[in-house]
């Protein structure tokens, strides 16, 4: 199968095409809140702005300063602020909070755990930073809280208390809260069971993958939803605020894709291997796509196209100097 790449890479050159990006930004100057810019959006193009990687994050920036602006602009970005309890307890007292302003800040975009302090104030926290802990054991009616002075991430201590004992602790009231104030008081925290999912979505419903997040705090106060803007002040870096505020934004339009038909042919040098082979067909595929990526060329699909009798490759009529070509 070696073979078959060197020869499609060796005329890889020869491949000629057009992309272009999927999303053409609009920059409006109106200030609007979140809502209200999604409403605007999709009436006039096609959704708020969404970013799925750093090419598509620079035309942003550029459509936005080429406007002159140079501050806080609404995309699509938004987030539901869910807490939960790692017992899954909801009833009542499961919204008891004991924060320590300006927690929770939701330090670059990533705190999604909690952490008791000796002082008995809570603070938000990354998951993978590791902690003492208290767990409880018996029913949240009639328990034991327990201090585990050993650190782990908020995952481990989470199955270290299911394993041996109840569960993380949950924190129902200002008693509870003074007990396990007792309990870590010579101790700097501890990992308590409240936690919540990162909930980050698109206005377009697209896959969250691609994120460029300001390292900094993004307070959360009791917000339920917060929505993300980019920051031209901070080099267009996302940050999540009340979905309330009014502030300029950008929208996206589709662009038409263009599609190119490109001949190619392909040497083989090992006379055996079968190019119609469904399994071939898609690793050659799949190498020119990488190598397409690696030039720096995104938004681009490549698909077979076969022939009356179903086969893409086919011999060449002698005289030709290529044995077999293809149409891609």
């Amino acid at each position: 199968m070696e073979g078959i790449f060197i020869g499609v890479l060796c005329l890889s050159g020869c491949l000629t095409f057009s992309t272009c990006l999927l999303h053409q930004y609009h920059f409006v100057s109106d200030e609007m809140n979140w809502t209200e810019a999604q409403s605007y959006c999709r009436e006039t193009y096609t959704d708020l702005a969404t970013i799925e990687n750093t090419e598509e994050m620079k035309k942003l920036k550029d459509t936005v300063s080429a406007a002159g602006h140079s501050s806080k602009v609404w995309i699509g970005l938004y987030s539901h602020i869910d807490w939960k309890w790692s017992d899954g307890f909801n009833q009542s007292g499961a919204e008891y909070r004991n924060w320590e302003s300006p927690d929770p800040n939701n330090f670059k975009a990533n705190e999604l755990c909690v952490v008791q302090t000796m002082n008995g104030k809570w603070f938000d926290f990354e998951c993978h930073e590791q902690h003492p802990f208290v767990c409880y054991r018996g029913t949240l009616e009639d328990s034991d809280f327990v201090l585990v002075n050993t650190s782990k991430n908020w995952t481990e201590a989470q199955r270290h208390c299911r394993e041996n004992y109840t569960d993380l602790v949950t924190v129902r009231n200002d008693a509870d809260n003074k007990k396990i104030h007792k309990l870590i008081t010579p101790l700097k925290m501890a990992s308590i069971g409240l936690y919540r999912d990162p909930q980050i979505y698109w206005s377009d419903g697209s896959n969250y993958s691609f994120s460029s997040w300001y390292q900094g705090v993004n307070p959360l106060g009791s917000m339920k939803v917060v929505c993300g803007v980019a920051d031209l002040e901070k080099g267009g870096k996302w940050r999540l605020r009340s979905c309330e505020e009014r502030k300029p934004f950008v929208c996206y339009s589709i662009t038409s894709s263009v599609k190119t038909l490109v001949k190619v042919r392909v040497e083989l040098q090992d006379s055996s291997v079968d190019l119609n082979d469904p399994a071939v067909k898609e690793q050659i595929l799949k190498e020119l796509q990488e190598r397409l990526k690696e030039k720096g060329l995104s938004g681009v699909t490549l698909k077979w196209r076969e022939k009356a009798d179903g086969k893409v490759f086919h011999k060449e009529e002698k005289g030709s100097d290529k044995k077999k070509k293809s149409e891609l």
